[in-house]
């Protein structure tokens, strides 16, 4: 409401000649309190158990949020989307009347391109930043997050080849909303314990943890207090992975999957890959 600026080019289009230019069409498309009022608003007084959240590929161009530039750019950054997705959970619960709605959202999966560094390196301008922001949504109850990560394409920020997700989808729906006995997760990282040179993650959901190609997991990071990551060198023993790196004498955190596009092959007995995490606490 205090954006004159955008107000007063609304009223110019609504006002003005039409059809309106694609400038314009798409400039008025990407208020979102005109998309909530023409495409959701209507849909609020019917019921409903929860909604798929598939979003955030423009959200994450910016740790904070483009302003003006590009001039349909403006959005929540990475690291103020997971306030602005709890947010809007809790308005649109608001809106239905109905608190214990569900809402699942789907991580963002891989993608090669970044704005700094290469795909695989953990220290990267990345969609993993965004991806954690995305769990966030877990802090309210009622939420789920559906992992993405082995999925993808190197270059098309929307893959084709949806039914892997929607089968996900739908164990998730199964079980959380259904009340389904069957297993909706994979291998989610529960703690990490230290000894001398190695460093061991401990995981939720991780009966029968493999790999996909009986290989040594792939794209665990290490560091120690000084924060270098270094490729570790990844051994499972049972529910966990045991870490280590001749260039870490004293490892201190870990990284998995942290990048835009992670080579990963970590899943448990149901197929499902082990969800990224990272125990430092550095934000950028």
């Amino acid at each position: 409401d205090a954006d004159k600026e955008t107000r007063d080019a609304l009223q110019a289009s609504f006002g003005g000649p039409k059809p309106w230019s694609r400038k314009e069409d798409v400039f008025i498309r990407r208020q979102p309190n005109i998309l909530y009022n023409a495409m959701m608003k209507p849909l609020a007084p019917f019921a409903c158990r929860g909604l798929v959240w598939y979003q955030g590929e423009r959200n994450a161009q910016s740790m904070e949020g483009m302003v003006t530039d590009p001039w349909f750019g403006r959005h929540s950054g990475i690291l103020r989307y997971g306030d602005t997705l709890k947010k809007w959970i809790q308005r649109y619960r608001k809106e239905w009347n109905r608190e214990e709605m569900e809402f699942v959202i789907v991580m963002l999966p891989g993608y090669g391109k970044t704005v700094k560094g290469g795909s695989q390196d953990p220290n990267a301008h990345s969609w993993a930043w965004m991806r954690e922001s995305q769990l966030q949504a877990l802090e309210l109850p009622h939420t789920a997050v559906i992992n993405t990560i082995d999925l993808g394409d190197t270059k098309n920020v929307h893959p084709k080849d949806k039914l892997p997700i929607g089968k996900r989808l739908a164990l998730t729906a199964a079980k959380n909303t259904l009340g389904k006995d069957l297993i909706s997760d994979g291998p989610t990282f529960k703690n990490v314990t230290i000894s001398g040179k190695k460093i061991t993650a401990h995981f939720d959901h991780a009966e029968g943890l493999t790999t996909t190609d009986k290989k040594a997991p792939n794209a665990f990071w290490i560091a120690d207090d000084s924060q270098k990551w270094t490729r570790a060198e990844a051994k499972i023993s049972g529910q966990t992975v045991v870490l280590t790196s001749e260039k870490v004498s004293s490892p201190k955190f870990i990284r998995y999957a942290f990048a835009g596009l992670p080579k990963v092959n970590l899943i448990n007995a149901a197929g499902l890959p082990a969800l990224p995490f990272r125990t430092d606490s550095f934000r950028p």
